[in-house]
């Protein structure tokens, strides 16, 4: 049970980090898009992309970190493995998010680099870790 509410509190850090990751994507890579087609950069959107981002790091959750948060929890003992699990499933989100929010014409085209989306969601994937740890030592759970 202390696996399972450590679980839900760590919702709220992963849809802070992976926005701010999927925002930091459209600053860097998303203004090198100068076409009508690309209508949901954070030119067209303003705050609204930061909703969107959020949006899709809250239905990510579930599917990506929810169970490497738990077999991660009960497994791994040694913390390194566990920051290297982290930041490697942040990165491959990053690929697949690069794809999602960028067209792959767009990203053929335009140079859009998947090595910085890849870099941006691994730093949030390790970011995650840290604060993984952080909440694991000082909240104690019934």
């Amino acid at each position: 049970m202390k696996t399972f509410y450590h679980c839900l509190i760590m919702w709220i850090p992963f849809i802070v980090l992976f926005a701010l990751a999927g925002f930091g994507l459209e600053v860097l890579e998303g203004g090198k898009i100068r076409t009508s087609e690309y209508m949901t950069g954070f030119r067209d959107l303003g705050v609204g992309y930061m909703f969107l981002m959020g949006s899709f790091a809250f239905i990510l959750y579930p599917i990506s970190f929810l169970p490497l948060t738990l077999l991660v929890s009960r497994f791994m003992k040694n913390w390194l493995y566990k920051v290297a699990s982290f930041t490697l499933c942040g990165g491959a989100i990053g690929a697949f998010s690069c794809i999602i929010i960028y067209d792959s014409r767009f990203i053929e085209e335009y140079n859009v680099s998947i090595v910085n989306s890849m870099l941006f969601f691994g730093i949030a994937g390790f970011l995650y870790a840290l604060v993984e740890n952080a909440v694991k030592k000082n909240i104690k759970f019934v």
